[in-house]
Parts: C-alpha cells; structure tokens; sequence
C-alpha cells in the first residue's frame, strides 16, 4: 500500500472525507493489529515482560540513546522551521493525511496515541522478541532483531517520501535500541507519542499561509 501511494491532486483531495475519518480509522485499524498480536502472546502464554510489558530498566545506553533521539528530531524540527518556505510543495502534498487546524487537530490526537501505543507494541514489543528469538544462533543477531522491524516501520511511511523514510528508519533503529537496552516498551511509547502529537502541530504551523499568522 506504502508503495502505491501517490500525490493526490487538488481536485481528488476535494473529494475525500474529512480528515477526522481517516484519522480514526487508521487509529482503529492500529488498535485491531495490536490485539491481534496480544491475543496472539496471551493463548500462547508468553510472559509479558518479554513483550515490554513493565517499568524500564533505565541505564546509561538508555538515558543517552533516549537524548540522542530527542535531540534528533529537535534538530530537524529546528532545520524544517528554517526552511519552511522551502519545503511549502511537501506540506501541500501532505495536507490530506496531517491535520491544518486546530479543529482538525483535536481528532488527530486519537491518531497520535493509538499509533505510539500500537506500533511500538506490534514493531518493536513483538517484531523484535520475536526476531531475537529467531535470530538466537545467529552472530550480532539483535541488530538484525532491530534493523529489519525498523526498516519495515519506516518503508510504511513511504506516503511522506523518501526523505521522511531514511528519518524514521533512524528513529526506529534508537527506539529499538532503547527497547533492547530497557526491556520495557514505556519509553518508546511515550516519546513516540510526544514526536507524532508535535509532528501535528508543526505540519498544521507549518502549512502555506499560517507561518504568518496565529494558528
């Protein structure tokens, strides 16, 4: 589907429903997949600590790669204000799936948390135990464990082009570096809430016409 995406044109985007369907959807559609995979642990009788379920075990490796990702995405945050006037086409090309107003915003929240809880328990929680366990025989098989649910994650994002793609996937590989080194999913699922809920109000600041003036 990722790879189907395509501009959607003016006339196309007129016709589409408001965007608080498309975010509900998408956010239910996200909650069936993680209960698929919590069903899926549950009959199987799998510990949940194993699926990240618990408080973190929080370290050096964990506080630093939890401010690496921070200031990352700071930093492009920062980059993407500078050069907004610049990037005025990628916003137009985006406005049928971010929200643009504060209206649109309020259901884009429901998106926002649904995505951080359930992704991260389906791409990381689950992807990675499950790869790990895979890849037990295999030589620096966690960084497979990591790398291959990161790529996945971030090809999904491909609607936001390529640029966004190589972004994510540098995000995804810390969270699950994170994951690996907390044994806990409440981090990743915390900052992956903060980054998708500002990424809305910066893709709403940021649209053609409200740089100048009060959203």
């Amino acid at each position: 589907m990722s790879f189907r995406s395509e501009k959607i044109s003016k006339e196309m985007m007129e016709t589409l429903p408001p965007k608080k369907h498309l975010f509900y959807t998408n956010g239910l559609m996200l909650i069936i997949g993680a209960l698929l995979v919590l069903t899926s642990w549950n009959i199987s009788d799998r510990p949940w600590e194993k699926l990240g379920v618990r408080l973190p075990d929080i370290d050096y490796n964990v506080i630093t790669l939890s401010f690496l990702v921070i200031m990352l995405y700071l930093l492009d945050g920062i980059y993407g204000w500078i050069n907004r006037k610049h990037h005025e086409d990628s916003f137009k090309d985006l406005q049928y799936v971010i929200p643009v107003n504060w209206q649109e915003y309020r259901h884009y929240i429901f998106l926002a948390f649904s995505a951080g809880i359930c992704e991260e328990i389906i791409f990381r929680g689950f992807l990675i135990t499950y790869l790990s366990f895979y890849f037990s025989d295999i030589s620096n098989g966690n960084i497979f464990a990591i790398i291959i649910p990161a790529i996945v994650f971030s090809v999904s994002h491909l609607y936001q082009g390529w640029w966004a793609v190589l972004k994510i996937l540098v995000l995804a590989v810390f969270f699950g570096f994170i994951f690996m080194y907390s044994g806990s999913l409440v981090l990743v699922i915390i900052i992956h809430i903060l980054i998708d809920l500002i990424s809305g109000i910066m893709g709403m600041v940021n649209q053609p016409g409200n740089s100048d003036r009060t959203v």
